[in-house]
Protein backbone atom coordinates (compact mmCIF):
# COMPACT_ATOMS: atom_id res chain seq x y z
CA UNK A 1 0.00 0.00 0.00
CA UNK A 2 1.34 3.25 -0.87
CA UNK A 3 1.91 6.25 2.01
CA UNK A 4 -0.85 9.05 1.81
CA UNK A 5 -0.18 12.04 3.96
CA UNK A 6 -3.43 13.88 5.02
CA UNK A 7 -2.90 17.67 3.96
CA UNK A 8 -5.31 20.23 5.35
CA UNK A 9 -6.75 21.90 2.18
CA UNK A 10 -8.17 25.25 4.29
CA UNK A 11 -6.63 28.33 2.73
CA UNK A 12 -3.94 29.94 5.06
CA UNK A 13 -4.27 33.24 7.41
CA UNK A 14 -1.91 35.43 6.10
CA UNK A 15 -2.83 38.31 8.27
CA UNK A 16 -0.66 39.61 11.03
CA UNK A 17 -1.66 41.67 13.14
CA UNK A 18 1.05 43.93 14.18
CA UNK A 19 -0.36 46.10 16.75
CA UNK A 20 1.17 44.95 19.64
CA UNK A 21 5.05 45.14 18.28
CA UNK A 22 4.18 48.76 16.47
CA UNK A 23 2.55 50.07 20.09
CA UNK A 24 5.07 52.51 20.63
CA UNK A 25 7.17 53.04 17.16
CA UNK A 26 6.38 56.50 15.78
CA UNK A 27 5.93 56.65 12.00
CA UNK A 28 9.35 57.65 9.77
CA UNK A 29 8.70 61.24 8.76
CA UNK A 30 7.85 61.62 4.96
CA UNK A 31 11.22 63.68 3.60
CA UNK A 32 10.45 66.52 1.11
CA UNK A 33 12.35 68.14 -1.77
CA UNK A 34 13.96 70.64 0.59
CA UNK A 35 14.96 68.00 2.26
CA UNK A 36 16.76 65.85 -0.63
CA UNK A 37 20.17 64.98 -0.06
CA UNK A 38 22.53 65.61 -3.14
CA UNK A 39 24.95 63.46 -5.33
CA UNK A 40 28.46 63.34 -3.67
CA UNK A 41 30.92 65.28 -6.45
CA UNK A 42 31.40 63.09 -9.43
CA UNK A 43 30.89 61.62 -12.25
CA UNK A 44 27.61 59.43 -13.22
CA UNK A 45 26.39 57.79 -15.66
CA UNK A 46 22.67 58.77 -16.80
CA UNK A 47 19.64 58.20 -19.07
CA UNK A 48 17.70 60.97 -20.07
CA UNK A 49 14.55 60.88 -19.15
CA UNK A 50 12.86 64.05 -20.24
CA UNK A 51 13.56 67.37 -22.55
CA UNK A 52 11.80 70.28 -22.19
CA UNK A 53 12.25 74.43 -23.00
CA UNK A 54 11.61 76.17 -20.56
CA UNK A 55 11.05 79.89 -19.05
CA UNK A 56 13.38 80.88 -16.23
CA UNK A 57 10.98 82.00 -13.27
CA UNK A 58 13.17 84.67 -12.17
CA UNK A 59 14.58 86.09 -15.06
CA UNK A 60 12.78 85.28 -18.17
CA UNK A 61 15.15 83.53 -20.41
CA UNK A 62 14.38 80.78 -22.19
CA UNK A 63 16.32 77.65 -21.59
CA UNK A 64 16.25 73.81 -21.99
CA UNK A 65 15.45 71.95 -19.14
CA UNK A 66 16.68 67.54 -19.17
CA UNK A 67 15.36 64.88 -16.62
CA UNK A 68 18.26 62.29 -15.77
CA UNK A 69 18.27 59.08 -13.76
CA UNK A 70 21.31 57.66 -12.71
CA UNK A 71 22.28 54.23 -13.41
CA UNK A 72 24.68 51.46 -12.86
CA UNK A 73 26.10 52.11 -8.95
CA UNK A 74 25.10 52.45 -5.45
CA UNK A 75 23.16 55.55 -6.71
CA UNK A 76 21.15 53.29 -9.34
CA UNK A 77 17.92 55.28 -9.70
CA UNK A 78 18.99 59.02 -8.81
CA UNK A 79 17.06 62.17 -10.52
CA UNK A 80 19.43 64.86 -11.72
CA UNK A 81 18.27 67.60 -13.53
CA UNK A 82 19.69 70.56 -15.27
CA UNK A 83 18.59 73.82 -17.09
CA UNK A 84 21.09 75.14 -19.88
CA UNK A 85 20.27 78.59 -20.82
CA UNK A 86 19.36 80.02 -24.80
CA UNK A 87 18.67 83.33 -23.83
CA UNK A 88 19.73 85.63 -21.43
CA UNK A 89 23.39 87.02 -20.10
CA UNK A 90 26.57 85.92 -21.83
CA UNK A 91 28.33 84.15 -18.75
CA UNK A 92 24.92 82.01 -18.46
CA UNK A 93 25.52 81.11 -22.47
CA UNK A 94 28.99 80.76 -22.00
CA UNK A 95 28.36 77.82 -19.38
CA UNK A 96 25.06 76.51 -21.36
CA UNK A 97 25.60 76.64 -25.20
CA UNK A 98 28.96 73.90 -24.96
CA UNK A 99 26.96 71.54 -22.56
CA UNK A 100 24.02 71.54 -25.21
CA UNK A 101 26.05 71.24 -28.35
CA UNK A 102 27.98 68.30 -26.53
CA UNK A 103 24.90 66.88 -25.87
CA UNK A 104 23.85 67.30 -29.38
CA UNK A 105 27.31 65.36 -30.85
CA UNK A 106 26.55 62.29 -27.89
CA UNK A 107 22.93 62.27 -29.19
CA UNK A 108 23.99 62.28 -33.17
CA UNK A 109 21.38 65.11 -33.09
CA UNK A 110 20.66 68.46 -31.98
CA UNK A 111 16.83 67.92 -32.04
CA UNK A 112 16.36 67.67 -28.30
CA UNK A 113 13.39 65.06 -28.87
CA UNK A 114 16.16 62.58 -30.58
CA UNK A 115 17.92 62.96 -26.19
CA UNK A 116 15.35 61.18 -24.64
CA UNK A 117 16.07 57.18 -23.42
CA UNK A 118 19.70 58.54 -24.46
CA UNK A 119 22.67 57.48 -22.31
CA UNK A 120 25.30 59.78 -21.35
CA UNK A 121 27.91 60.52 -18.43
CA UNK A 122 27.90 63.50 -16.42
CA UNK A 123 29.68 65.26 -14.08
CA UNK A 124 28.23 66.63 -11.29
CA UNK A 125 29.16 69.35 -7.90
CA UNK A 126 27.47 69.96 -4.85
CA UNK A 127 26.30 73.53 -5.17
CA UNK A 128 27.87 75.56 -2.50
CA UNK A 129 24.90 77.64 -1.98
CA UNK A 130 22.24 74.86 -2.22
CA UNK A 131 23.76 71.75 -0.27
CA UNK A 132 20.67 69.75 -1.35
CA UNK A 133 21.40 70.67 -5.14
CA UNK A 134 23.78 68.83 -8.01
CA UNK A 135 25.15 71.50 -10.94
CA UNK A 136 26.05 69.27 -14.23
CA UNK A 137 29.10 70.56 -15.06
CA UNK A 138 29.60 68.95 -18.33
CA UNK A 139 27.86 65.55 -20.27
CA UNK A 140 30.41 63.27 -22.22
CA UNK A 141 30.16 60.04 -24.01
CA UNK A 142 29.16 56.76 -21.92
CA UNK A 143 31.57 54.23 -21.99
CA UNK A 144 30.20 50.99 -20.82
CA UNK A 145 31.99 49.92 -17.37
CA UNK A 146 34.28 52.82 -17.01
CA UNK A 147 36.91 50.97 -20.10
CA UNK A 148 38.32 53.20 -22.68
CA UNK A 149 36.63 52.97 -26.33
CA UNK A 150 36.88 49.67 -28.54
CA UNK A 151 40.23 50.92 -30.87
CA UNK A 152 40.26 50.64 -34.53
CA UNK A 153 43.76 49.62 -36.20
CA UNK A 154 44.96 52.40 -38.41
CA UNK A 155 43.27 50.35 -41.73
CA UNK A 156 40.38 51.28 -39.90
CA UNK A 157 39.22 47.33 -39.23
CA UNK A 158 38.89 46.43 -35.65
CA UNK A 159 41.42 43.76 -34.13
CA UNK A 160 40.65 41.05 -31.58
CA UNK A 161 42.44 42.72 -29.18
CA UNK A 162 40.51 45.64 -28.89
CA UNK A 163 37.20 44.00 -28.42
CA UNK A 164 36.24 43.37 -23.82
CA UNK A 165 35.24 40.57 -23.04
Amino acid sequence: MGYMRAYNHKKKDNNMDLSQILNNVTPQETKTNDEKSALPAGNYSVKIEKVEGKTNATTGNKGVSLQMRVFGNKFNNYCLFDYMALTGNETALTYSLPKLKTLGKINGSENTDAWVGKIANVSVSVDKKDAARNIVWSYSEHVLDDNAPIQTSSNGAFNSDSIPF
